[in-house]
């Protein structure tokens, strides 16, 4: 086992606009790990590391190849386009090196099933995606009060996100190659939806609908601007997921979850106190200490102390189908026993990576 006392020495691939939120929270906000290299290929990337990075001896790239072979270089978050996760991801895990990335890791079920298989030929390399709700303050004290039985039992869970409508040409390049607004947006609800209604359950059937309002031509290519789906699983749970790209008043999550006793709402109205809790003694309303940098720490102490966490390419996997269901629905689709079968075949053996934004 590794010493606890030991630093994480941290790369960054693609210093965008995350990138540049991932390296600046390593190099200052997360204990025992050191920002020690970054790359993008981008001119204005690198200007931007000539500024914030080198000054505190960051070794800037202009190639991931090259920021690869960065001596002593253990862990690595990819933040770079979508299409060079996957690559990116096996090229950094065949060297030993720990991985933090982006949703999404790959673009279809099948590489992703394919990759978890992949990853169990080294257990001690820890793999993640980067799926950041989790670690909130208040749908971690939400997760306590449904552990706690504050609601009875979860049996229906309904989430919603609304991204400020952006139709500006970058944005609409980035629609193009983004895998669809299930797979891109709406896999951090049916994240959330595992997490809540319970880890094991077993997707039943899927239905889907949705529009491009705003951007038709990805009607062209079966995506929306604007979706609703609907999972129902066979302990008799139901997930409902609503996420739209056409807000005009910015960024918007709200998440409700049904319990036989009561409910639960995180972020019903945006305010410091976002968790409330309806029971037979009315509404409780409570205040968790902000503690959004949480993720990023437990990069440095999962791989010291080879411990498992709580989001593994096996659940990427899981969601990833939900998602790749959702996407290409338009009607009830069965998942029948061939979704037990198909699970039965995939490792859960934790491999992972603690971070986030």
């Amino acid at each position: 086992m590794a010493s606890l006392q030991k630093t994480l020495n941290v790369g960054v691939v693609g210093i965008g606009r995350m990138g540049q939120r991932h390296a600046l929270n390593v190099q200052n906000l997360v204990p025992r790990a050191k920002l020690v290299c970054a790359c993008s290929p981008a001119k204005a990337d690198l200007l931007w590391a000539d500024q914030h990075l080198k000054p505190h001896g960051v070794k800037v790239y202009a190639t991931f190849e090259e920021m690869i072979e960065t001596p002593g270089l253990e862990a690595v978050i990819i933040s770079s386009i979508t299409e060079l996760h996957l690559p990116q991801t096996l090229a950094a895990f065949n060297k030993g090196i720990h991985v933090l990335c982006e949703k999404p890791i790959c673009r279809s079920v099948t590489e992703v099933r394919c990759f978890d298989m992949w990853t169990q030929s080294k257990p001690e390399t820890r793999v993640m995606v980067a799926f950041c709700r989790r670690f909130d303050d208040s749908y971690q004290d939400a997760r306590e009060k449904v552990k706690a039985g504050a609601i009875g039992r979860p049996f229906v869970f309904r989430s919603h996100g609304c991204e400020k409508l952006d139709q500006s040409p970058f944005f609409q390049q980035y629609l193009k190659n983004s895998g669809g607004i299930y797979f891109d947006s709406a896999i951090h609800d049916i994240d959330l939806s595992l997490m809540f209604l319970g880890e094991d359950s077993v997707p039943k059937s899927v239905s889907a609908v949705g529009t491009a309002a705003f951007f038709p031509d990805l009607a062209k290519t079966g995506d929306a601007d604007n979706a609703v789906g609907v999972c129902e699983f066979w302990d008799g749970k139901i997930a409902h997921f609503y996420h739209s790209r056409s807000s005009s008043h910015g960024y918007d999550n709200v998440t409700e979850i049904f319990g036989t006793t009561g409910k639960l709402t995180v972020n019903s109205t945006p305010r410091k106190n976002r968790v409330e809790i309806c029971d037979t003694d009315g509404f409780v309303k409570v205040e968790p200490t902000p503690s959004w940098y949480d993720r990023r720490s437990t990069l440095a102490d999962k791989a010291r102390r080879w411990a498992p966490a709580p989001l593994t390419i096996y659940k990427w996997y899981r969601e990833s189908r939900l998602a790749a269901t959702h996407g290409t629905s338009t009607k009830k689709l069965n998942f029948l026993s061939r979704t037990l079968s198909d699970l039965s075949t995939i490792s859960s053996h934790v491999l992972s990576i603690l971070m986030g934004i």
